[in-house]
């Protein structure tokens, strides 16, 4: 787990803030996965994920198919921490809100908000652009559309993969997910570390991305204040009427740490040139890497002539209201 977690949440590029997760099944009852709350460069050997039954979680998901009076993401969430099988010695943490769709998936699953799959799942052309990138690679893939996290997407990513399998007669290397991010997984985890690794570059040559710049914030006698000058810029001169990150929203993670927040916590000083966030110092790196990275998908995509592709209104409601991401952000402050 340290291992393909580490790779993903060393990069601000895959991972912004506490965004993404990984899992590693050890058999066919029990899985590893991301704890909730927790970022992927802070998994260690022994701390940061949780062990699940993820057998029980199939078998307890179909039910509730089952049962068209039940509210799912309600009973989801008592799934999970049903579910939850803790190794000797680990601590009781909360499962990554997303540990349904895993169950599903290879032994390995690598899944970032990778900026660069971005550039595919926020923009209306993504669809099309994918197969142009990757319909004739040596990557199986499939591409949904924005489905809200948790109950409905597992299911919808679970219906997906046995059609691709039901087809070519193996499971798809890649998931690109509107409005979300991208999965790459496999039985081995350095192979699916390897199919993340390139399908990032091939969207990169694709469109001959910029570099991605580096997140910085500084602390000072005054406060906490960024100190990134992509971030400077962008605010500063593109995103001129701040309405950036209020309602151009392109992604959950956005919208729980940033949209509302300007001018409460986070203060743009257009006099004097700086950007202040009035938090700590680690929700500060998250909301610098959160701003930087949609500051980088949106600059990328009007350079390429692309269309935004925002998140649906559905979507926010459902983020707005969700139990499990009130809770991620809870650990994050």
């Amino acid at each position: 787990m340290k291992t393909i977690s580490n790779y993903a949440g060393l990069r601000v590029d895959y991972v912004q803030g506490g965004g993404g997760n990984t899992s590693y099944k050890f058999n066919d009852q029990l899985m590893a996965i991301k704890a909730s709350g927790y970022t992927l460069k802070e998994v260690e050997e022994e701390a940061g994920y949780v062990t699940v039954d993820y057998a029980k979680i199939k078998d307890q998901y179909a039910s509730l198919m089952e049962n068209e009076n039940v509210d799912v993401e309600k009973e989801t969430l008592a799934i999970n921490l049903e579910s939850i099988n803790l190794l000797e010695g680990m601590d009781n943490l909360r499962p990554s809100v997303e540990v349904g769709f895993h169950s599903y998936l290879p032994r390995a699953v690598v899944h970032t908000h990778s900026v660069c799959s971005n550039l595919l799942c926020c923009s209306e052309e993504g669809r099309d652009t994918a197969k142009k990138i990757f319909g004739v690679s040596e990557f199986g893939y499939i591409y949904i559309p924005f489905i809200n996290p948790g109950y409905m997407l597992s299911m919808h990513i679970k219906d997906e993969v046995a059609v691709f399998k039901a087809k070519n007669g193996k499971l798809p290397d890649l998931i690109f997910m509107e409005s979300h991010g991208i999965i790459a997984s496999n039985d081995d985890f350095e192979r699916a570390m390897e199919i993340h690794e390139k399908a990032n570059q091939m969207i990169i040559d694709h469109f001959s991305a910029t570099a991605f710049p580096i997140a910085s914030i500084k602390k000072t006698e005054d406060g906490v204040f960024s100190d990134t000058p992509f971030i400077h810029d962008f605010i500063m001169n593109f995103s001129a009427d701040n309405k950036y990150f209020d309602e151009v929203i392109l992604y959950p993670d956005q919208m729980v740490y940033l949209a509302g927040n300007l001018g409460k916590t986070i203060i743009v000083d257009k006099k004097n040139n700086t950007i202040q966030y009035k938090v700590t110092e680690k929700l500060a790196q998250t909301i610098e890497e959160l701003i930087l990275g949609v500051a980088y998908i949106i600059s990328e995509i009007s350079r390429n002539d692309l269309t935004l592709k925002l998140l649906c209104d559905e979507g926010i409601d459902f983020i707005r209201n969700w139990e499990s991401e009130k809770y991620r952000a809870s650990l994050v402050k």
